[in-house]
């Protein structure tokens, strides 16, 4: 039987596991480090846990722009998200796992 594996799919797998190198690499990140950013949502995967973005900067972290997909520490948080929602949100490491632990809006764009 053949599966299919989604283009999704593969992203979010070689994003977390690139991430993850960068950090064990670097050993910047730890427990109590705490970053925020502005972004707007590109895609909301509450099967996955994971929320895309395309994001400003993040000081401390990814100085530039990009498009970037987070996993999120509670399910709840992407309750009524939608493409194109701008939002603040907060990073940090549960579990050894780096995503998102807060969602606030900051308006909405088209």
């Amino acid at each position: 039987m053949h599966v299919r594996s989604r283009p999704w799919g593969r992203l979010l797998v070689s994003s977390v596991l690139l991430l993850g190198l960068c950090l064990a690499a670097t050993g910047h990140l730890d427990a109590q480090t705490r970053l925020e950013g502005d972004g707007r949502v590109i895609k909301v995967d509450e099967a996955e846990h994971m929320l895309f973005l395309a994001h400003g900067p993040i000081p401390g972290f990814m100085p530039l722009p990009m498009r970037h997909g987070f996993a999120v520490h509670r399910d709840e948080l992407l309750k009524g998200l939608k493409v194109g929602d701008m939002i603040h949100f907060v990073l940090d490491v549960q579990n050894d796992i780096l995503g998102i632990s807060s969602i606030e809006h900051i308006g909405d764009r088209q």
